[in-house]
């Protein structure tokens, strides 16, 4: 009993994977801002807190745009170390932070690019990803894009990426990421129970109730005329005597 207890104290707990992980919302703005800016910005990468919490709200290239304060950019820290997603680096004047994405879910370049966009911004179009992955990582057309996509919409342990058709306002064709933390998308989950079809002729008898509805009311309204009108007296009066 007493080696039992031990081993379970020293027993790593098992590391969760994506889409069994999942993000918060500020979690996600966090992973994207580092994902980001160790592509863009390298030579000033890893972050600090202070660069941390300033690329997650810049107003350019986020969607929504945020105002995190320090105390929920450190608590979306603390919870992204825990889950493996995150370690910070001491030593400098001030700690800084780099993210482990690649303990927990190997990318390619492409790939890597798709996943920073759209949890910067959200739910996208083929064309919108294109463009804002240019600065990241070049696809030479939409083909490439949709095949980075489907790689993710067929991963082995899970969809990571959702296809959103056409319709409810949509004019194209998108896609989101189903790692949690999301802001501003409307995707139509593919498990909502639709509602039950009505059964053949309801929607006319409806219609047909409503008509003889209509038509007993203006019977009873006719009748009522009718009857104010047979209660008048039908007497001429006669014009007084002079």
């Amino acid at each position: 009993m007493a080696l039992a207890s031990f081993l379970s104290l020293i027993i790593v707990p098992t590391m969760l994977h994506f889409p069994e992980l999942q993000l918060t919302v500020n979690e996600a703005r966090v992973l994207g801002c580092l994902l980001e800016k160790e592509s863009l910005t390298p030579d000033a990468y890893p972050l600090t807190l202070n660069s941390l919490i300033t690329a997650c709200n810049q107003s350019s290239s986020r969607e929504p745009v945020t105002s995190l304060t320090a105390e929920e950019v450190e608590e979306a820290l603390r919870d992204l170390s825990e889950k493996y997603l995150v370690t910070k680096i001491l030593g400098g004047r001030a700690p800084k932070y780099e993210h482990c994405l690649p303990g927990v879910l190997h990318l390619q370049d492409n790939e890597r690019a798709v996943l920073t966009v759209l949890l910067l911004r959200g739910q996208q179009t083929t064309g919108e990803i294109k463009q804002r992955t240019e600065r990241i990582h070049h696809f030479s057309s939409l083909d490439e894009v949709e095949e980075t996509l489907s790689w993710f919409i067929d991963y082995p342990h899970g969809p990571l990426v959702q296809r959103i058709p056409v319709g409810g306002g949509r004019r194209a064709e998108s896609f989101v990421h189903l790692l949690g933390g999301q802001l501003g998308a409307d995707p139509a989950p593919p498990s909502t129970p639709t509602p039950p079809a009505s059964s053949p002729g309801t929607g006319e008898q409806a219609w047909r109730a409503g008509i003889e509805a209509r038509i007993a009311e203006l019977e009873r309204q006719v009748a009522h005329l009718r009857g104010e009108a047979d209660e008048t007296p039908r007497t001429r009066q006669l014009p007084e005597e002079y």
